[in-house]
């Protein structure tokens, strides 16, 4: 009898802990903080275009930037993760509720709802007896997503840019557009435009631009004043004549004084490509003087077959030499370039090129033009001299 007593009283607890257990139940709940990601959901072309201008500081050019609009619509989707969790009725959960409850209260008032509101209802279900269990049940999670449309203007790429006077059908250019812009020049222009008297010319007062990429156009108008003209027609660039080129003809790229590190780099490398590709010999700088050195000692040491030896060729002294300032006199800075001939020292040209605060790309654009006309009658002898 006693025997079955003692089994008796063990099993209570037991039948207690099922009974509390089949009163548990399963409540979503926050299983972490809300992730928000922000992300291109799509883009299009509206078939819109525009040319922007920016006037050069000597208010002889323009740098021309073609954009196209772009409708672009952004997405900004929070994620909230979630996940069951078991509560089981528990009277002993009340009395740590008492202190946790009205404390997830007071903070996430005190912080108008941006802290997490989960000590708040961890707290408020223990007082409530419900007592969490170990362990949760995933769910997916809480996906909501906004689209906001947005308008943006895009450098294009590709295309052509024509130039003319308004009113007129020869075109004076065409140049070929770049996503850092198209670089106008009103000496170049007027420069092309030889058919015209020059009193005419002189009193015509507008430009007519037109981007075309089939099938899309877009024209802009730029005001020209008679001053501009005049001025332009002063700054001409001029090629210089055949016979005024030493022969053999070998360029030197001297000094450019008072340039930024960066500006004079980039300069060097523009005069350096153009010339290459006019296929006039020029002088190499030092640190390709050094690698060429470096590869005839090289040929020279015995460890190159004869079979792949490269014939050695010889220094050709410089007969030409462009030097460089920086000209601060006027309202705007100029990069003036200077080219003489060497030993004699005979001065047979200039450029001057305008230099804006912020870009780069226009003086390297209107130097390649200039250069282009500057050495269009110079002799293109072989480098063996």
């Amino acid at each position: 009898m006693a025997h079955h007593t003692v089994t008796t009283s063990c099993l209570l607890p037991l039948v207690f802990s099922l009974v509390l257990a089949g009163c548990a139940e399963l409540i979503p709940e926050l299983a972490g903080p809300p992730q928000t990601r922000t992300f291109e959901h799509d883009r299009h072309p509206t078939g819109h275009f525009r040319t922007r201008t920016e006037m050069h500081p000597d208010h002889l050019g323009w740098t021309l930037a073609i954009e196209q609009a772009t409708a672009v619509t952004i997405a900004i989707q929070k994620e909230t993760p979630q996940q069951y969790r078991r509560y089981a009725f528990s009277p002993l959960s009340i009395v740590p509720g008492l202190f946790q409850c009205p404390y997830g209260l007071i903070k996430y008032a005190l912080t108008l709802g941006y802290a997490s509101d989960e000590p708040m209802h961890y707290g408020c279900r223990r007082l409530f007896m419900r007592e969490p269990l170990q362990g949760s049940i995933p769910l997916p999670s809480d996906i909501h997503r906004t689209l906001d449309l947005t308008e943006r203007w895009e450098p294009v790429k590709g295309g052509w840019i024509d130039v003319k006077w308004e009113g007129q059908t020869d075109l004076l250019a065409t140049y070929p557009v770049s996503a850092e812009g198209t670089v106008l020049r009103l000496a170049h222009l007027v420069r092309n435009d030889q058919g015209r008297p020059t009193s005419h010319r002189v009193q015509t007062g507008r430009l007519e631009v037109t981007y075309r990429q089939a099938p899309h156009t877009a024209t802009t108008m730029l005001d020209v004043s008679p001053k501009q003209l005049t001025k332009a027609y002063q700054a001409v660039t001029h090629s210089i004549a055949a016979d005024r080129w030493p022969d053999p003809l070998v360029v030197q790229i001297g000094i450019l004084q008072g340039f930024p590190p960066v500006l004079e780099e980039v300069i060097k490398a523009a005069l350096a490509s153009h010339f290459l590709q006019a296929q006039i010999c020029f002088v190499a700088d030092d640190p390709t003087k050094a690698r060429i050195t470096e590869e005839q000692h090289f040929q020279l040491s015995g460890r190159v077959h004869d079979s792949q030896q490269i014939a050695l060729g010889h220094w050709i002294p410089a007969t030409v030499l462009i030097t460089g300032h920086l000209d601060q006199t006027n309202t705007w800075d100029e990069v003036v370039f200077r080219i003489s001939t060497v030993p004699s020292g005979e001065f047979i040209g200039a450029i001057r090129v305008p230099l804006p605060e912020e870009r780069s790309l226009p003086v390297l654009q209107t130097l390649s033009e200039e250069l282009r006309l500057l050495t269009a009658h110079a002799p293109r002898t072989a480098c063996e001299s």
